[in-house]
């Protein structure tokens, strides 16, 4: 029924979605969507490389481990080797077979820059990759590796690029290759600053799940500026804006009534908590329990509720645990906050050389410096809500500045710790709660950074290291994980304020627009008039 639809229609335009007689959808994006190297990360953007490249694994609307290019798998009991059965049948968009060659070819590229792929545990846990048939491969690890699954979930690296593509040396760090994937779509043509375009793969193999794929092309126009996408929205140039990041608030709320278009929102996708850097001079009392209590008493002087509310105007929740409250399967702790709060108010208001026997002088530096929030300029939330954040704590006796910076020296002060205060995002399905995790105890997280003050540290790391350690069958998996996340909150180094939802605004005639968890995906394979 939804391919008749074009074949009665005669008329060739962008503004009724169609172009050359072929269905065509057209969605605006800020920048190109860059070269599509499957193990490629920087300027290569993630919803596309998830289009055109597909993985063992996948992740279904509700964020559950589901197969994909395997189409089973076993776990050893003692969570050392995983076995993969390989789906049959599959071609990459270039008619090549996908087989265990394939996967051994693309994992052998992977394992070439352990070094550029750091950021995934699993890559460091590989121990050997087998072929045991044609259509079945092991993956042997060193040690246990909870995340192994989620990993291979994820766009990059673990998406598998067709063999002949290769360069010989196989660094896809160095060369890269023609983008030839198993995906629904690929890459065919990208004009520098204008377009890219995105055709159908004549080969895929899951279109009868979508009782076939309805649109031939998809045509991403960039546009840079929001108000331009609307504009190019609302007069019919393009027919489609997707994605948290593209989308302005105010934008959003402007469309929710507009009857030409329709507004879609998802389940919450990832956490947005103001970060407190352990190791800051700023928040160090000298002592274990005092700078606890200091970062939970300036928490408790933020009114997140209302800070969700002013920012967000309604549209997302405040966050009341670092990552999802089921994780840890009870309600989150509240032990000590107002005793906490107490504390913080007699600090700055009374400034008690003799309190609680803090050193007069570090008292005194404290109060005079106070507190600095660091912000990347570039994001009009995080400045928003530093300056709510701002005059919360100033009304608690506090003194606050705030610092604006460019977005790279933004991340780098994280990275190092050189901040106070700071805005942290989880990653999302299927990243978290366990490759979050992990990455805490990798140098160079914004994590990292700012746990290293903790003086239970050796503590903590050896928590999430029993985490992660640990065969997410075993009995003890889920005590295990419960008490990491309840290490991390009792900290006081996270407040979380706000779950980030994904958005989108799309003309009235497109249709399947279903919004998973992943916050990379856009569906259009999904998608139809």
């Amino acid at each position: 029924m939804r391919g008749c639809v074009v074949k009665i229609l005669c008329l060739v335009s962008f503004t009724f979605g169609t172009l050359y007689g072929k269905n065509t959808l057209i969605m605006a994006v800020s920048n190109n969507i860059g070269v599509m190297n499957p193990q490629g990360y920087h300027g290569n953007a993630m919803f596309a490389q998830n289009s055109i490249y597909e993985g063992l694994v996948s992740v279904d609307k509700k964020g559950n481990i589901i197969p994909h290019l395997a189409t089973s798998w076993q776990i050893s009991k003692d969570g050392l080797s995983y076995t993969f059965t390989l789906r049959k049948g599959v071609r990459f968009s270039n008619g090549e077979a996908f087989n265990a060659d394939a996967v051994l070819i693309n994992f052998e590229s992977i394992l070439k820059n352990k070094v550029r792929h750091s950021w995934s545990g699993l890559v460091s846990h590989i121990e050997s990759i087998k072929k045991l048939d044609d259509y079945s491969i092991k993956i042997t690890l060193k040690a246990p590796y909870s995340p192994t699954l989620n990993e291979l979930a994820v766009v990059r690296p673990f998406r598998f690029l067709a063999p002949s593509a290769f360069p010989k040396d196989l660094d896809l760090i160095k060369h890269n290759p023609k983008p030839i994937g198993t995906g629904a779509y690929m890459l065919a043509d990208s004009k520098l600053g204008i377009s890219d375009t995105l055709q159908k793969n004549p080969h895929y193999w899951d279109i009868e799940r979508y009782n076939g794929i309805y649109y031939d092309e998809i045509l991403l126009k960039v546009i840079f500026d929001p108000n331009a996408k609307l504009a190019a929205l609302k007069s019919g140039q393009i027919d489609l804006i997707y994605g948290n990041d593209q989308i302005p608030l105010e934008i959003f709320k402007s469309m929710q009534n507009n009857t030409k278009f329709a507004t879609y929102m998802s389940l919450p996708l990832s956490t947005t908590s103001l970060v407190f850097n352990s190791s800051s001079h700023n928040l160090n009392l000298g002592d274990r329990t005092l700078n606890q209590k200091l970062r939970k008493g300036l928490a408790s002087m933020i009114d997140k509720q209302r800070l969700v509310l002013a920012v967000y105007g309604g549209l997302q929740d405040s966050a009341q645990c670092l990552m999802s409250c089921e994780y840890q399967g009870k309600k989150p702790l509240q032990s000590d906050m107002a005793d906490s709060k107490v504390f913080v108010l007699t600090l700055f208001n009374e400034q008690d050389n003799t309190l609680n026997g803090i050193n007069p002088a570090t008292l005194q530096n404290l109060c005079q410096r106070g507190l600095e929030i660091l912000f990347s300029g570039d994001n009009p939330a995080h400045k928003m809500m530093a300056e709510i954040v701002q005059s919360d704590l100033q009304k608690a006796g506090v003194k606050v500045r705030l610092r604006a910076s460019e977005p790279s020296m933004y991340r780098n002060a994280l990275l190092k710790g050189q901040f106070d205060l700071a805005f942290g995002e989880t990653w999302g399905t299927p990243y978290e709660p366990l490759s979050v995790l992990y990455s805490m105890l990798v140098p160079g997280h914004i994590d990292f950074s700012a746990q290293s003050g903790l003086e239970n540290k050796p503590l903590l790391e050896k928590a999430l290291r029993d985490v992660i350690a640990t065969n997410v069958e075993s009995k003890d998996f889920k005590n295990k994980l419960s008490k990491a996340l309840e290490m991390l909150e009792e900290s006081g180094v996270y407040l979380p304020l706000t779950l980030q939802k994904n958005k989108a605004i799309a003309h009235r005639k497109i249709k399947g627009i279903q919004m998973g968890v992943v916050g990379y995906e856009v569906p259009f394979w999904e998608m139809y008039e």
